[in-house]
């Protein structure tokens, strides 16, 4: 993976990306090709499909027409679709063998020795053990017990693309994929902040505000309107994030109900998790001295453009200065993060209510078992934000480039450090991807400042001592990442202000942040086939996204489905449905009682918050027939479902 560094100046430049491998993928037009798996509500799953020409978004088990399907085809033998919206990508999973094992640049593209399993519903789980054994694997963690998937370690002599091949042969087995690593490889050059004392503001304030009659992101005029809510939860998801550091302290997430893991897999988790190590400290891990401590850095960098504590005279600015950031740490000091890291603290991030989710990483390969998270935590209303990737080319990165991800590519510097211009500040950043397959919007991604950790390798450098806290410039699409996701916090700390809450969907915030942007200049740089621009779209604008932020962008919320009622233990009435709605505000659930054929007027008895798909009702009698009635409302409509459920209380 490269890095920019530019000897004749002495200052932090990051650049995250890597040398992307070129997969030929032959695209094959019959039907009955490819996995599928049960899909209801909103259920971990992942989604089904019949081939390639089935489009892998929204209904994933309905095929398009003839045409759609062929011009879906199409676009995807010749690289080149942009349908302009977050959720509108389309994702093809590579066989095991594939995927070789190492990149261009020697590092491993997957963990070795180690196999991600899925089984089909209906698998016993001593069938599920007599196939893991009959590799002479073992079972390494329990990635989910309800859809039978895994994270299982090979034994010697069998090799990950001939085990995954095996398993894909047998009926029970939904998918095996390799535990694929993602990689920053952000690796630092210099610390510098102390030579601009005193100016950390200024040094930020040429893509917060911009240059002369260019307000770049313009967020100066945007924080007037709102700097953001401590209720908005940006989780980090990197290298960890040094949770002490004086800019970022106040901000960081304490987990709210600790006690709701401490029989779980989270003991201790107050302030996050490591899914690297496994254990309840997000901190980096500070290295060794030896491996160049690459990583170290990098987390707590993206946490501070993201939600930095601001307006508190010292250090720097956030995008969203009062957001909290949760910690997840799924890189150690040097090398890459698993896909089974990835995939876990997205889940994480889902239950534990983190409104927007940060990566800034990547992969030239797919992983269903990242996709499947990613689908969940679209599915509980959660903004996911990614960097495009740092390889100047138009080639996909991944989770940048999956649906429901926003995949965010990177403007060049107007700072003072590069001796550079307006002009230059519109341009696109040397290193960035380009083109509609690759990028979603731009944002500034050169000499971007921020908070920062010293690493082992720092103070045998002679830079201080490890552990220090510091500030460095970085450059690359990882820092690009992040600015955009603090814009996320600051659309949905406007919805919470204007009493909107959750009634403006994710899809519908994504698409605010997609198109209220600055359109940009043709890049002569990059091939004609990139587009008019660049990117495909533009750079956000943070005044521009607010100001959209009203109830005319609230919709009616679809009516729940399949509404039950059954007998409670040891009393009451256990209320059940499905939502089918990503922007309701709360849910009504209503009662009448059912007397010689009579059924009274139904009365409301509770309200449940968005997402809710339960409720028991305590205050039902014994020896009386109920209906219920549960409706979804938001500021703009209520609607019912469309059945009532009756039940008789024993």
């Amino acid at each position: 993976m490269e890095f920019l560094y530019n000897p004749n100046v002495i200052r932090r430049v990051v650049v995250y990306g890597g040398s992307v491998i070129l997969l030929l993928v032959f695209l094959l037009l019959g039907r009955g090709f490819g996995q599928s798996a049960p899909h209801s509500g909103k259920s971990r799953s992942l989604l089904t499909f019949d081939g390639f020409e089935h489009a892998l978004m929204g209904d994933a088990g309905k095929a398009p027409d003839r045409d759609s399907a062929l011009e879906l085809r199409h676009e995807m033998m010749d690289g080149n679709s942009d349908h302009g919206t977050v959720r509108d990508k389309q994702v093809v999973f590579a066989s095991a063998r594939d995927i070789p094992p190492h990149d261009e640049s020697g590092r491993p593209n997957y963990v070795p020795g180690q196999l991600i399993i899925r089984f089909r519903g209906g698998v016993p789980h001593h069938r599920q053990d007599e196939i893991v054994e009959g590799l002479g694997a073992r079972i390494l963690r329990t990635l989910d017990v309800r859809h039978g998937e895994y994270l299982v370690v090979l034994s010697g002599g069998v090799s990950v693309p001939a085990a995954a091949e095996q398993l894909a042969r047998l009926q029970e087995v939904d998918y095996a994929e390799p535990n694929v690593l993602h990689y920053i490889n952000a690796v630092p050059t210099d610390e510098y902040y102390s030579s601009y004392e005193d100016q950390p503001t200024e040094l930020q304030r040429w893509y917060f505000n911009g240059i002369g009659a260019d307000a770049n992101l313009n967020a100066e005029a945007a924080w007037g309107i709102t700097t953001g809510s401590s209720n908005i939860i940006i989780a980090v998801i990197d290298t960890g994030v040094a949770i002490n550091h004086p800019d970022l302290a106040a901000n960081i997430w304490t987990n709210p109900n600790p006690a709701q893991d401490t029989n779980g897999d989270y003991f201790g988790d107050l302030h996050g998790w490591d899914f690297y190590s496994n254990d309840n400290d997000p901190n980096p891990d500070l290295g060794d001295g030896t491996s160049g401590d690459g990583n170290v850095f990098h987390g707590t960098f993206v946490a501070g453009v993201a939600a930095a504590v601001s307006d508190n005279g010292i250090g720097v600015v956030g995008a969203s200065w009062h957001s909290q950031i949760m910690p997840l740490k799924v890189f150690t000091n040097s090398g890459g993060a698993p896909a089974s890291a990835i995939a876990e603290a997205i889940l994480y991030a889902t239950d534990h209510g983190a409104n927007v989710i940060n990566m800034s990483f990547g992969s030239p390969l797919t992983s269903r078992l990242v996709y499947r998270a990613i689908q969940e935590a679209h599915a509980n209303r959660v903004i996911m934000v990614a960097a495009a990737g740092n390889n100047n080319s138009s080639s996909r990165s991944y989770p940048a480039s999956y649906p429901f991800v926003i995949s965010v590519g990177g403007t060049a510097s107007g700072s003072v450090l590069s001796d550079s211009s307006a002009d230059n500040m519109r341009k696109r950043a040397s290193f960035s991807e380009y083109g509609p397959r690759a990028v979603d919007v731009v944002a500034p991604a050169e000499d971007i400042v921020s908070t920062a950790v010293l690493s082992k390798t720092d103070e045998l450098n002679g830079e201080g001592t490890a552990g220090d806290f510091k500030y460095f410039a970085g450059s690359g699409t990882s820092f690009a990442a992040p600015l955009v996701a603090g814009e996320a916090a600051l659309l949905l700390a406007r919805a919470q202000q204007l009493g909107l809450g959750d009634a403006i969907s994710v899809d519908t915030i994504e698409s605010v942040i997609v198109n209220a942007t600055t359109p940009l200049a043709s890049d002569p740089t990059d091939p004609a086939t990139a587009g008019a621009n660049w990117d495909g779209h533009g750079r956000v604008d943070f005044l521009a996204a607010i100001q959209q932020i009203g109830p005319a962008l609230v919709t009616a919320p679809h009516a729940p489905q399949r509404l039950l009622a059954r007998p409670a233990s040891p009393a009451g009435v256990e209320l059940d449905w499905i939502d089918r709605s990503d922007n309701e505000q709360g849910f009504l659930i209503e009662r009448a009682a059912k007397s010689n054929g009579a059924v009274g007027p139904f009365e409301p008895i509770a309200e449940v918050g968005p997402g809710e798909s339960g409720y028991t009702d305590t205050t039902a009698q014994s020896g009386v027939t109920y209906l219920y009635s549960v409706a979804a409302f938001n500021v703009a409509a209520t609607n019912s479902a469309r059945k009532c459920a009756s039940v008789t209380v024993p």
